[in-house]
């Protein structure tokens, strides 16, 4: 009787494991569930088969032959299948289906097993049972065997056809044992692996260490640092108005000259000298004349904006060119997530976060123009060496499209 096979006492445990090749589905390659057998004998998972048969012509998956009749419940299968469950077998989930592991190279192609060693001479993966001739078999005791590998191939030498089974710390590469050659301070590659190993674990070991020491006194620098220019940007934060008298006429500001927003219609306001005409801007007050600014303007969820600085003496009427050499240093968000500084020629910036609320900081002495992310605490760009050229006037520009700026 098969189930008897199973349960006896002086059956190796082996003997389940080859039984349970027969056990599993072609199709999902676990213990079957439900099986059924097509007329032509071989069996499935009753769920695997009516999924295939649903999806391809009435054949049997593995031999194509047609399947005449609708397959029911192999009561005689299922009956050995809960014999089999009940006995206490060690690893029955033998089965190649994971992605990383290495097949045994003589399993049938729909009853694959996991390898668990690959032999370096035959350039084969066994399983546990088709390795046995390797551990029974005298002519096979010579053979290297190692734990699964894959690209055999490439572990045996090109020119011997023997494993590469020594290391040449000479010439740092593998070899063959007939590729020997005096004073090559040969080792065996597994001494080799060993010794670096080793090695780089204690590298990571002191690496770690390293970090360890450190990490306190870099991130109380890092505290301090930000928590001083925290301070410096307060003590230096200006309270900027919009000055209407210099907005495009689409462009309205409220009352408090902190908003602004394009309404796109030109609105009844004489044009005076100081007024953008064709684009889009307004200036702010106060002007800066020396030392240091900082502000910070809201942005929100806004699809497109300029923010910047102005020479005193810019041009602001026609088409303005906003580029350090006109007096301007200025970004922008355009075409919703597509950021840019105003170089000449531009250049794309990379922010991770988009920005909401945006900090202007602006250094007289140092000619220095700098935008950050107040929410994200980053720096977005810096403008240097900006020719103010001396002059006494220094403003700020907004302008954009179709939503409120708001100056805090």
């Amino acid at each position: 009787r098969m189930s008897g096979v199973l349960l006896s006492d002086t059956t190796t445990m082996t003997t389940p494991v080859v039984i349970s090749r027969h056990l599993h589905c072609p199709i999902c390659k676990n213990l079957l569930t439900d099986p059924v057998s097509t007329t032509c004998g071989h069996t499935f998972c009753k769920g695997c088969l009516d999924k295939h048969i649903s999806i391809t012509e009435l054949q049997c998956p593995l031999c194509q032959e047609p399947v005449t009749t609708k397959p029911s419940i192999n009561e005689a299968i299922e009956a050995l299948l809960r014999e089999f469950r009940q006995t206490q077998l060690p690893n029955l989930d033998l089965f190649c289906g994971e992605r990383d592991a290495i097949p045994c190279d003589v399993c049938d192609e729909h009853l694959t097993f996991k390898a668990v060693k690959s032999c370096l001479i035959c350039l084969l993966s066994f399983c546990d049972e088709h390795l046995k001739p390797h551990q029974s078999m005298a002519r096979f005791k010579g053979h290297k065997l190692v734990n699964p590998v894959e690209k055999l191939d490439q572990r045996a030498c090109n020119m011997h056809g023997r494993p590469l089974e020594l290391y040449c710390r000479r010439d740092e590469c593998c070899i063959c044992a007939l590729c020997v050659k005096t004073g090559g301070d040969v080792v065996p590659v597994e001494s080799e692996r060993e010794r670096r190993q080793k090695a780089w674990c204690v590298f990571v070991q002191a690496v770690q260490q390293n970090t360890i020491e450190k990490d306190p006194q870099l991130l109380r620098c890092v505290l301090e640092t930000f928590l001083s220019m925290l301070h410096v940007y307060e003590s230096l934060k200006l309270n900027v108005t919009l000055d209407a008298e210099t907005a495009h006429p689409h462009l309205e500001v409220s009352a408090d000259g902190k908003k602004v927003r394009d309404s796109g219609a030109s609105h009844d306001i004489p044009g005076g000298p100081q007024k953008f005409d064709l684009v889009g801007g307004v200036l702010g007050n106060p002007c800066i004349t020396s030392g240091r600014a900082f502000w910070v303007v809201e942005v929100g969820n806004k699809v497109g904006w300029e923010l910047g600085v102005m020479r005193d003496g810019a041009n602001r009427k026609g088409k303005v060119s906003y580029k350090p050499s006109e007096g301007y240093w200025a970004i922008m968000l355009c075409a919703q997530n597509m950021y840019g500084a105003f170089t000449d020629p531009p250049v794309q910036l990379h922010l991770e976060t988009k920005p909401q609320k945006l900090g202007v900081f602006v250094d007289c002495e140092e000619a220095l123009v700098s935008f950050y992310d107040m929410e994200a605490l980053s720096h977005i760009y810096s403008f240097t060496r900006c020719s103010f050229n001396g002059c006494d006037i220094l403003c700020c520009t907004v302008s954009g499209l179709k939503s409120k700026h708001i100056l805090r």
